[in-house]
């Protein structure tokens, strides 16, 4: 998924793409049939925050709502009462973010990995 969408990850490792996946606390996906064609993964407390880490949606599929509604779908199982949502957004994401509920955040940090 992540090569069909563009989404740069570390698809050449594939234990640390399975830690990413067994890890998450939220995986949401859409299919077209038995074709997968997008994915949401999250990381969150369910009370307080909840980290967007990866939107991805085949590059074939894309422009038709599927990552809003990846992103309404984990709305509805957490809530907007309680839990903000957090992510981090890649520079050709933008435009997609700022077209949905998300806001600019300007103080937010980063330590970057050094791997890739």
């Amino acid at each position: 998924m992540f090569n069909k969408s563009g989404i740069r990850r570390p698809v050449g490792d594939t234990n640390r793409i399975q830690r990413m996946i067994d890890h998450a606390d939220e995986i949401i996906t859409v299919r077209d049939g038995e074709r997968l064609i997008g994915i949401l993964r999250a990381i969150t407390d369910y009370s307080y925050c909840c980290y967007i880490s990866d939107i991805a949606v085949d590059k074939d599929y894309q422009g038709r709502g599927i990552g809003k509604a990846l992103i309404n779908r984990l709305r509805d199982r957490l809530g907007d009462e309680e839990i903000q949502y957090i992510l981090t957004s890649a520079p050709k994401a933008v435009g997609f973010y700022e077209k949905t509920d998300f806001k600019r955040a300007d103080h937010a940090f980063v330590i970057k990995r050094k791997k890739n």
